[in-house]
């Protein structure tokens, strides 16, 4: 980790539990060297603070780059290594930054949907899009999947966040793997494949309510009651 970068993991650590309490379920499954590329879910702008906290080597997050046109922001995204994405667009400068990285060991994190739902739509997964299936394939790298849970409600008043309310957030953690792309397929055909894998790994790590497009795919992970989402693991 880069001086700065543990820094804000400092700042992180002291200012999150204002705004949530925060439970991490898993976190010693992550890889702690090699290219990584860590998917999950993705419910609001907050998602990458919780995910990242944990986790014990520097994570690269992706952000549009509208974020890097704020004065304050802007500089800690940088200096903090997050690649920047341009809206609505095949960022090819964004996929050779992320390639560079993993290709020197490093870990990134995406959100294969590409998008969080919005009010009226339910917090619930979209399918996913084939960006982290391609780069991951790509990059040889190990895949971790994360769900995330009660972030939806951080900072988004149109879900019942208030100042002084401090939402329930739950990060569990899945068993790293490596994609394999299937033989026979068109490319786009086979980096779907793998996408749809990506968001199933994803989605047995939720609740039902979460699963949104998956719902319909996976089963509750081994061991885990319904009843222990969002007490169970290290809790903040």
């Amino acid at each position: 980790m880069t001086p700065f970068y543990r820094f804000a993991r400092v700042l992180v650590r002291v200012l999150l539990p204002l705004q949530m309490r925060l439970s991490v379920v898993g976190v010693e499954r992550c890889p702690r060297s090699g290219p990584l590329v860590i998917v999950g879910n993705h419910l609001g702008l907050v998602d990458p603070l919780p995910i990242g906290l944990r986790i014990p080597r520097q994570v690269h997050f992706v952000a549009k780059s509208d974020l890097f046109e704020w004065p304050i922001l802007g500089g800690l995204s940088r200096w903090c290594g997050v690649v920047p994405v341009h809206r609505g667009a095949s960022d090819r400068e964004a996929i050779r930054t992320l390639a560079d990285l993993l290709a020197r060991g490093q870990c990134v994190m995406l959100m294969p949907e590409g998008t969080y739902p919005k009010v009226p739509l339910p917090a619930a997964m979209l399918r996913a899009r084939s960006g982290a299936a391609f780069l991951a394939l790509r990059a040889g790298a190990m895949v971790l999947p994360v769900g995330i849970t009660g972030t939806e409600r951080v900072w988004s008043p149109s879900r019942g966040w208030r100042i002084w309310h401090r939402a329930r957030v739950t990060v569990t953690f899945g068993e790293p793997y490596m994609p394999r792309a299937p033989a026979g397929l068109s490319a786009k055909a086979s980096n779907q494949m793998v996408a749809d894998d990506m968001g199933r790994r994803i989605a047995v790590l939720l609740p039902e309510a979460y699963r949104g497009y998956y719902a319909d795919q996976v089963a509750a992970p081994a061991g885990i009651l319904p009843s222990d989402w969002g007490i169970r693991g290290d809790t903040q």
